[in-house]
């Protein structure tokens, strides 16, 4: 029996030494850990935090239901098994709040809430080792030993809801119960209010809020949302495909910066679209519904969304479900005009079976009819007296009618009315006339009706606040070919040539290298690959008889120079943005122009970018260095401001070769790869040193206005 003792003893003895080292280590970690920078094996490590947290958790709730059981165990079997639970409580939770730890000093979360996650989750660490310790002494006060294990359940319950509320946001557990949407007035508030938000709210504002900001970007608040985040603005207005929001959205799933990330609810089609149009629009976060013109896209989008409600809030009461029942028929339904407005819609089918007097049956429903359709029944111009009740009718469709308008002045007393339709119709521009004076009347359709394009005209000239439409089906677009294709992408070799080609026969494809616009009568014909000696902007458009020519494309094209025998960086890269240090300049590897992190990239923002490049005792004779350069102002990502070229014989004697500056961006454009060229007499020195300036303060027309840029270099060509 005491061999077994000490048998017990010895694992025991170990894994309570183990887990005091964990705890002491922790702790240390905990109290230093704003000067710590994690290497990228124990960012990893972090990672781990959210599969090991619930091994704690479950042993807590199974002890304390062996707590509740343990007159089934006998006395020394339940002592040992206890003391096992609670020393791998002990050790799972010292393990957690360590990896916990790991993942915290790495990661973006708000303060308040991960401070308080990080405590108590150390305190639940230390307390499980003093209860450990506590149950192993020889105080035989049981029921306060037990007691201990039940307080580590209180414990963990707290410290599990401090960490949902980062994961998941405040009040996770108890939101569905308590969290109802408010009814929103769509007169009073803004679109965004009213259709972007609630998207948001569901898939982003978890990971983006004031208490867990991820990347630094905060979108609950409208002023810190428009700011951007660490990597710059989120959304750059009007442009929707060169904001990131857009571009990390439409990264593939794994990738890491696709959002929402891998694994969360993601955005359907119709959010996404609804999102980009918002974007396109203006990304306006206080303009109201009523100011967008009704057939706008955004407004179209924005009411296909089932979350929110944009019907106009109507003061009379609501219809009766037994009536609205007893008027659908198989020839005739009623039905609201939207969820849970009294507003109704009536349509009726068959003309053959259409009878006045079902028309009649509609004034048990007069003041709440808002739409009504008669297309293609028989309706004459004496039966439009009955609509002349219809005092909240907005939106009447007489297409493919009998009227030729004579009736239409009964319409007079229909004040509310918005839209009519007379297409196909015997109207003419003067029977019209009588209802063109109602005051809320905006859209009048009179295609394939008497009324001609000059009448059309003249009635627009009257009455300015009407549209008339007077062809439905209007095609203006124009047909176009698509660009010219490049064939073989990527830094060319000195025995290289630039290959085009068209997926259309007979295409003409014209093209100039020095940055000057191409058309279909300037520029150089391509007949043949294009032989360069040096990095080249390519623009070229196709074109073909009876077609409109491509749009321009236009590409950086790259050919590799005389390549240095070594490369060092004179001043550190960003931390965030470190690549392969010196060697990411001359490898021929070109980086991506949304994925900034890529190991081809260099970043640039503290310092200015400083590179030494060795070219040994033979040196060629140079004329023209090559910076390739990312271009995507949304994300703060300017241009150099200047760049200097030195060079000597000796990395500490140099003399100044070039300077040159460069004027900064007026306005936001599409993210781009782009290079500059910096040009001096021949030299042949053997080391030269580029120094490249970032922009200090971004312009006053760019979201992040006063902040410093950032300068993104991936490779250097010299000539």
């Amino acid at each position: 029996m005491k061999q077994d003792q000490v048998n017990n003893s010895q694992p025991i003895g170990f894994l309570k030494s183990l887990t005091l080292f964990i705890l002491f280590l922790t702790t240390f970690l905990f109290a230093f850990e704003s000067r710590i920078e994690l290497p990228v094996w124990l960012q990893v490590t972090g990672r781990l935090h959210p599969l090991l947290l619930h091994v704690p958790i479950g042993i807590i709730v199974l002890a304390v239901l062996l707590l509740l059981l343990r007159a089934q165990f006998k006395s020394k079997q339940f002592v040992l098994l206890l003391t096992y639970l609670l020393l791998f409580i002990t050790l799972s939770a010292a393990f957690t709040a360590l990896f916990g730890l790991l993942l915290a000093i790495g990661g973006d979360y708000g303060a308040n809430n991960l401070e308080q996650h990080k405590v108590s989750g150390l305190i639940l660490a230390w307390l499980s080792y003093i209860v450990l310790w506590f149950y192993q002494s020889s105080s035989e006060i049981v029921t306060l030993k037990h007691a201990g294990i039940v307080l580590l359940l209180g414990v963990v319950v707290f410290v599990g809801h401090t960490g949902a509320g980062i994961t998941h946001g405040e009040n996770f557990i108890w939101e569905p119960l308590q969290k109802s949407q408010p009814e929103l007035d769509p007169q009073s508030v803004s679109l965004y209010q009213l259709a972007v938000m609630p998207v948001l709210d569901k898939k982003c504002f978890s990971c983006h809020n004031e208490k867990k900001s991820k990347g630094k970007l905060i979108m609950t608040v409208a002023a810190k949302f428009k700011q951007g985040g660490e990597s710059g603005a989120a959304f750059i207005p009007g442009n929707p495909d060169s904001s990131r929001m857009i571009q990390f959205i439409h990264l593939p799933p794994k990738h890491d910066d696709h959002m929402p990330p891998y694994g969360k609810p993601q955005l359907t089609q119709p959010e996404i679209q609804l999102l980009k149009a918002w974007i396109k629009s203006g990304a306006d976060f206080d303009k109201k519904i009523s100011e967008y013109k009704p057939n706008d896209t955004l407004v179209l989008l924005a009411s296909q969304n089932t979350s929110f409600n944009v019907a106009p809030a109507y003061t009379f009461k609501a219809a009766s479900a037994d009536v609205i029942e007893k008027l659908n028929t198989p020839f005739r339904t009623v039905f609201p005009l939207h969820m849970n407005s009294p507003a109704l819609k009536a349509e009726f089918f068959v003309k053959e079976y259409f009878e006045i007097k079902a028309l009649e049956e509609l004034r048990q429903i007069e003041d709440q009819l808002v739409s009504l359709s008669l297309s293609k029944m028989p309706v004459t111009d004496t039966d439009l007296k009955l609509l002349s009740g219809f005092s909240n009718l907005e939106i009447l469709n007489l297409n493919s009618t009998t009227i030729d308008g004579s009736g239409l002045e009964k319409l007079a007393s229909c004040k509310n009315l918005k839209s009519i339709s007379l297409s196909g119709t015997k109207v003419t521009s003067e029977t019209l006339k009588s209802i063109l004076t109602l005051p809320q009347l905006k859209t009048v359709y009179i295609w394939n009706t008497a009324i001609d394009t000059s009448g059309k005209a003249e009635l627009e000239k009257t009455y300015p606040h009407i549209t008339f439409v007077h062809n439905l089906f209007t095609d203006e677009s124009t047909l176009a070919l698509s660009k010219p294709i490049l064939v073989n992408e990527g830094i060319l070799k000195a025995t290289d040539k630039i290959e085009l080609k068209h997926t259309m026969p007979e295409v003409t494809i014209r093209y100039t290298l020095d940055g000057t616009q191409p058309d279909s009568i300037s520029g150089l014909l391509y007949e043949e690959p294009i032989t360069i000696v040096e990095t080249v902007k390519l623009k070229a458009i196709a074109c073909k008889p009876g077609w409109f020519c491509s749009p321009l494309f236009e590409a950086s094209i790259y050919q590799e120079g005389y390549k240095p025998l070594q490369a060092e960086l004179l001043a550190p890269a960003d931390k965030q943005y470190r690549g392969e240090g010196a060697t990411s300049l001359t490898d021929g590897r070109k980086g991506f122009v949304d994925i900034f992190k890529e190991p081809a990239w260099l970043g640039f923002r503290d310092n200015n970018f400083e590179a030494g490049f060795d070219f040994g005792a033979k040196p060629p004779g140079l004329t023209k260095v090559v910076l390739s350069y990312g271009d995507n102002l949304g994300a703060y990502i300017f241009p150099p401001t200047e760049i200097q070229v030195w060079g000597g014989n000796s990395k500490d004697n140099l003399k100044l070769l070039m300077t040159q500056k460069f004027s900064e961006p007026k306005g936001y454009r599409t993210p781009h790869m782009s290079f500059v060229t910096i040009n001096w007499e021949t030299s042949n020195y053997t080391y030269y040193k580029i120094i490249a300036k970032p922009i200090s303060k971004l312009p006053l027309w760019h979201g992040g206005k006063g902040q410093k840029g950032w300068f993104f270099v991936d490779e250097v060509f010299f000539y």
